[in-house]
């Protein structure tokens, strides 16, 4: 009977530890195709290169993933969570869009560039996979179609011009803020952060007429600069 128990235990403890590694190693697999597209991009990065960044067999990669696109719709997963994490609007801020349009924008811009080169990698492959187009059209309807509805909401306050239709500004501001973004985390364009950040948010609060900002105010004449 001793035996047998002491038998039992140690199948338990054998299978726990292989249920352990295959909990982890997906995990594992996912950092290192990270690592491994941060550094080459999608289309130099190899299978090979990232299983032994993950330090494990190829074997064992392909159990989990069977291409580079697999492994990248996995990781994509973690930056869409990452990039529309922005909380809901629980603060007033209807009654200040300005606030709330900065505070948007800062989070999205900062979000973008911890995850910049994933974005790209996905980016380049998204032509070759449908599932990758489907992760990042998501992302982009989630902020246009946010944008709208605030917009929309704002005029029916009476806070914004009345005669700009809400979904056509939102998709042309959101994808305005996408393509700088993009320019300056991988294209090599450089920019201040701090001032791009502030730009941004001038763009979107006087494109839409919006209270708050220390810009002329629509309908007035700009002052001409002294020469």
């Amino acid at each position: 009977m001793p035996e047998h128990a002491a038998g039992t235990d140690g199948a338990s403890s054998r299978r726990t530890r292989v249920d352990r590694r295959r909990e982890t190693t997906p995990r594992r697999l996912r950092d290192a195709a990270r690592v491994v597209f941060e550094r080459d991009g999608f289309h130099n990065a190899r299978l090979s290169d990232i299983s032994a960044e993950a330090k494990v067999g190829a074997g064992t990669l392909y159990n989990y993933f069977r291409s580079k696109h697999d492994l990248l719709f996995e990781l994509m997963k973690d930056v869409s969570a990452d990039l529309t994490g922005i909380a809901p609007d629980r603060t007033g801020a209807q009654q200040d869009p300005a606030r709330r349009i900065e505070e948007v924008n800062r989070v999205y811009l900062e979000a973008f560039r911890r995850n910049a080169h994933v974005l790209q990698a996905v980016y380049q492959a998204r032509d070759e996979d449908e599932r990758l187009r489907a992760q990042w059209d998501e992302v982009a309807d989630h902020f246009q179609s946010r944008a709208t509805r605030a917009i929309a909401a704002w005029q029916e306050a009476g806070m914004a011009y009345r005669d700009l239709d809400p979904r056509h500004t939102a998709h042309a501001l959101t994808l305005m803020v996408e393509r700088v973004v993009m320019a300056w985390s991988y294209e090599g364009v450089e920019y201040d952060a701090e001032t791009l950040i502030a730009t941004i948010n001038k763009i979107w609060i006087r494109s839409l007429g919006l209270a708050g900002d220390a810009g002329p105010r629509p309908g007035t004449a700009a002052r001409p600069v002294a020469e």
